[in-house]
């Protein structure tokens, strides 16, 4: 075992195990649930890894090469072995998943991307999840946490803040105006 770097007693441990499954409880309040896609890509841990890997390249407007697949890391930092690779884009393909694609510089090449028939979707359970996450955040460091863990997580904000203080100062404020608008909507009962 790893020695630790903090030392939790019952009660810090209770709270961030609550926290935690607060978290994997929220990850399941989204509207792509029950879609195939989403049950496939995060059936096993070597389809949730092509996963992951594919909303990262993704989202830097990247292609997914087969280099970077023999490269990705499973739960465990286990390196995924390649006939599973190879079966699981091969099946990832078949289902319509993912779409390949010959390397503009080089034609050898193939490339991989999501289905642009479900990016709409898949973007729409990233919004979830990114909501679900702020919203137990937020209700844990309001409601569930103990005093030592509230002093260790300024103390992480404040030592590798790089814009966390400010992304919080501004949901804080986005928070506020939306509340702000609410109330001058709401009719008074």
């Amino acid at each position: 075992m790893k020695t630790l770097k903090r030392s939790w007693n019952n009660a810090d441990a209770r709270s961030l195990i609550r926290g935690e499954f607060h978290c994997h409880y929220g990850e399941q309040f989204h509207a792509h649930h029950k879609a195939a896609w989403y049950v496939w890509f995060l059936g096993n841990a070597t389809k949730h890894a092509i996963f992951f890997l594919f909303l990262h390249k993704y989202g830097k407007g990247e292609m997914v090469s087969y280099a970077d697949l023999t490269q990705s890391k499973k739960i465990g930092e286990v390196i995924l072995k390649i006939d599973s690779i190879k079966s699981t884009i091969r099946e990832a393909l078949e289902l319509g998943y993912i779409k390949a694609f010959k390397s503009e510089s080089d034609k050898r090449i193939t490339l991989y991307d999501f289905n642009p028939e479900i990016v709409e979707e898949i973007a729409d359970y990233c919004f979830s999840m990114r909501r679900n996450r702020m919203i137990e955040a937020s209700r844990f460091i309001h409601t569930d946490t103990t005093l030592k863990i509230s002093k260790e997580l300024g103390e992480a904000i404040r030592s590798n803040g790089n814009g966390i203080i400010e992304a919080i100062g501004s949901a804080v404020e986005y928070a506020q105006g939306a509340l702000d608008r609410e109330k001058k909507v709401t009719p008074l009962r």
